[in-house]
């Protein structure tokens, strides 16, 4: 049963799809969100980014959360001169459904996504940076690539600031945007039935962000397990940010994978065939 179970830690619209061809595949699935998505904060912040989108040059939702978040509140189709820039193949994958399910012939703008680690695992911002400085090169003698760009980062609260501030460096007008909020579940005895019921399953837990895997230390602290208990653990990650974080929080196995539902797939059939 363990080597053909997986633990899904995402949040649940953005899992749909991985659950369902999970399931296709024979795998059984078990829901245990570790982040829930709301409403940013500042709704006029994100209403007025939203309307600037056509005097901007450059959109980058950090993950599907955001692209649903972005084109769940359009007014119009994106406008096609609003370059879109992807980390991972989720978002990509976010980005070209809300395209095609756009009404009209609206033209597609640009998109430009980053290349993978290698085989497993996904892409980062860094590979994104490098990806836009060939998409946007200099203009001008002495100008840095991606200078004179009008920049809108959209993500869930805090994050890392790496791309921002490599993109002001380079001379673009950067502007981060709240478009959705990152919460941890509330603690409940169904979240605790939850939680041990996952953790009785022996499965592979897998993980997409790093503040999953801290709300997942925190609910063990509030049942009393302690993080001793995730010795017997299995773990998928999808960076290796990730992958240290699961392995710092006590996990006893952690492999790097990625995202995409075949390379989950992939992943959990050369395990089963390793062991």
């Amino acid at each position: 049963m363990s080597d053909s179970t997986l633990i899904l830690t995402r949040a649940q619209p953005q899992a749909a799809g991985l659950r369902q061809a999970l399931r296709d595949a024979g795998v059984q699935v078990i829901d245990f969100p570790l982040l829930q998505i709301g409403p940013p904060a500042d709704a006029f912040a994100f209403e007025s980014a939203l309307r600037a989108l056509p005097q901007t040059d450059l959109v980058i939702p950090v993950s599907p959360a955001a692209v649903q978040a972005l084109f769940a509140a359009l007014h119009a189709p994106w406008p096609a001169r609003c370059a879109i820039g992807v980390v991972g193949a989720g978002s990509l994958q976010a980005v070209r459904a809300a395209l095609q399910a756009q009404p009209g012939e609206a033209s597609w703008p640009r998109l430009i996504a980053a290349q993978p680690l290698g085989a497993d695992g996904e892409a980062d911002s860094d590979a994104l940076w490098e990806a836009l400085q060939q998409a946007f090169p200099a203009t001008t003698t002495g100008a840095q690539p991606c200078a004179g760009l009008r920049v809108r980062i959209v993500r869930g609260g805090p994050g890392r600031d790496v791309l921002a501030q490599r993109l002001a460096a380079a001379g673009a007008q950067v502007d981060v945007v709240e478009g959705y909020s990152r919460v941890a579940p509330p603690w409940n005895p169904q979240v605790a039935e939850r939680l041990g019921a996952a953790l009785r399953s022996h499965g592979w837990w897998l993980f997409t962000s790093s503040e999953a895997v801290r709300n997942l230390q925190a609910m063990l602290k509030r049942s009393g397990a302690g993080e001793g208990s995730l010795g017997s653990q299995r773990a998928l990650a999808i960076h290796p940010r990730i992958v240290q974080a699961v392995r710092n929080a006590g996990f006893g196995r952690v492999e790097l994978t990625a995202a995409a539902p075949d390379t989950v797939l992939s992943t959990l059939r050369r395990l089963r065939t390793d062991s």
